[in-house]
């Protein structure tokens, strides 16, 4: 699990909370992963300083095979207007870094829900990483 945060639970004035991601296969259609979170009907500007900051999730070595992936990530605001609201995603292997993603949502009005989609082109590895990945998948770690 990450322990090294860009920002600390305190600088989250917004109150933004991440409610659901989903993952799936952009080829094959095949929906890999969909995490929903409760929500309140209301959103309060209560800061809860764990919640929603992290979504853990392992997948099986035939995961890294696919080329491209859709990622959806639906979040709510508190009563604050964001501007700007930059999201940064890191995706690893074991503790190996594979790639880091950059994104600014924009504009995100207070008491909102809202909802976005990025499309991912997964990195190539290198040889090294490509054989442990093989190694795990002879092991039969499973799909998805």
């Amino acid at each position: 699990m990450c322990t090294d945060y860009l920002c600390s639970p305190e600088d989250n004035i917004y109150n933004i909370s991440f409610s659901r991601f989903k993952i799936r296969d952009l080829e094959g259609g095949l929906v890999i992963l969909d995490l929903k979170r409760q929500c309140p009907t209301e959103i309060k500007d209560v800061i809860e300083l764990d919640a929603g900051r992290f979504i853990q999730y392992h997948f099986s070595p035939a995961f890294l095979s696919l080329r491209e992936i859709g990622a959806t990530l639906e979040f709510t605001v508190g009563g604050k207007a964001v501007n700007k609201f930059r999201l940064i995603e890191r995706h690893y292997f074991r503790d190996l870094l594979l790639k880091t993603f950059d994104f600014e949502i924009g504009f995100c009005i207070p008491h909102s829900r809202n909802t976005c989609e990025h499309i991912y082109c997964l990195p190539d590895l290198d040889s090294h990483t490509s054989e442990e990945r093989e190694r795990e998948r002879e092991r039969g770690a499973g799909r998805y």
